[in-house]
C-alpha cells in the first residue's frame, strides 16, 4: 500500500505542476495571442520582486515583535501586512514593466493576462517537484522523515482531499494572477490606478485567506481542506469567468460561397 500511497502523491505533484497548462490551451484558442516572452517577464517580475518584499516583511516582523512570539491577533494582522506588501511590489512590478515596454493599446489586456499568467505559473512551483520527490521516495520504502512518515500514516480520505485542495490552489493561484494582469493592464488602458489597487487588494485578501484557513484549521486538517477546495474553487470559477469575457471566441472566418458551374453540353 506504500507505494500505491507514493504513486499518488507523485501524481498529484505532476498534476500540480502541468494542470494549468490546459487552462492556458484554453485560452490561446480564444482571442488571445500566446507570448512566451511575457510569460518569462512575468516570471522575473515575481523573482524581482519576491526579494524586496520579504525583506521589507521580514524587517518589520523584527521592529515590531523582536524576538517574541506574536498573539493570535497581531500575528493575523502581520499575515495581512505581509500579504498586502507583497502584492505592493508584484502588481506595481506588472504595471512598471507594461508600462516601460510601450505596448500598443489594443495588445495590452493581452500581454497584461499573459504577464500574470507567468507570474502564477512560477509561484509554488516547488511544491509540486516537493511532492514528486516525496512521492518516489515513498515507492522506495523511505519513511526516513517526519514527512514522509506523516504522510505514509495518513488517512486515505485526508491525504486525497489534501492533493485535491492543493491541486485546486494551485489553478486557482494561476488564473487568478492572470485575471490581476488584466486589471494591471485596465489602470493603463484606462489610465485610472485604481484598478491597479483593485489588484493589490484582491491579491492581498486571496493570499492572505488562503494562509489565515491553514492557521486556523491546520494545513492538515479534512476541514480546512474541505474549505479550501470550495473556497478556492469559486474563486477560480469567478477568475476564468472574467478572463472569458475579457477574451472572447476568436471569430471564424467567412464561409465561401459556392458558385455553381454550368453543366457542359447544356443549350
Amino acid at each position: 500500500m506504500l507505494i500505491l500511497r507514493g504513486l499518488i502523491v507523485a501524481l498529484g505533484g505532476f498534476v500540480f505542476i502541468f494542470l494549468p497548462g490546459a487552462f492556458i490551451a484554453i485560452l490561446t484558442r480564444r482571442n488571445l495571442r500566446f507570448e512566451t516572452n511575457l510569460l518569462l517577464w512575468g516570471m522575473g517580475v515575481l523573482v524581482v520582486t519576491l526579494f524586496p518584499a520579504i525583506f521589507l516583511t521580514s524587517l518589520l516582523r523584527m521592529m515590531i515583535f523582536g524576538e517574541r512570539a506574536p498573539e493570535a491577533g497581531m500575528l493575523y494582522a502581520f499575515l495581512f501586512l505581509g500579504s498586502l506588501m507583497a502584492a505592493i511590489f508584484l502588481e506595481g512590478g506588472k504595471y512598471l514593466l507594461l508600462r516601460w515596454r510601450q505596448i500598443s493599446m489594443a495588445k495590452l489586456l493581452g500581454s497584461g493576462i499573459m504577464l500574470g499568467l507567468g507570474v502564477g505559473l512560477l509561484t509554488n512551483i516547488y511544491q509540486g517537484f516537493s511532492l514528486i520527490g516525496a512521492g518516489f521516495r515513498l515507492v522506495l520504502g523511505d519513511t526516513s522523515t517526519p514527512d514522509l512518515a506523516k504522510i505514509a500514516s495518513q488517512a486515505w480520505l485526508d491525504l486525497i482531499m489534501g492533493l485535491l485542495a492543493l491541486n485546486v490552489y494551485r489553478i486557482a493561484l494561476v488564473v487568478i494572477s492572470a485575471a490581476l494582469g488584466g486589471l494591471v493592464a485596465y489602470a493603463l488602458t484606462k489610465e485610472r490606478l485604481r484598478w491597479l489597487w483593485l489588484a493589490v487588494l484582491i491579491n492581498s485578501v486571496s493570499a492572505w485567506s488562503y494562509s489565515a484557513i491553514g492557521l486556523v484549521l491546520g494545513n492538515d486538517s479534512l476541514v480546512a481542506n474541505v474549505i479550501v477546495l470550495v473556497y478556492q474553487g469559486m474563486l477560480a470559477a469567478l477568475a476564468v469567468l472574467w478572463l472569458m469575457r475579457q477574451a472572447p471566441d476568436s471569430p471564424r472566418p467567412p464561409e465561401k460561397k459556392r458558385v455553381s458551374k454550368p453543366m457542359e453540353g447544356k443549350p
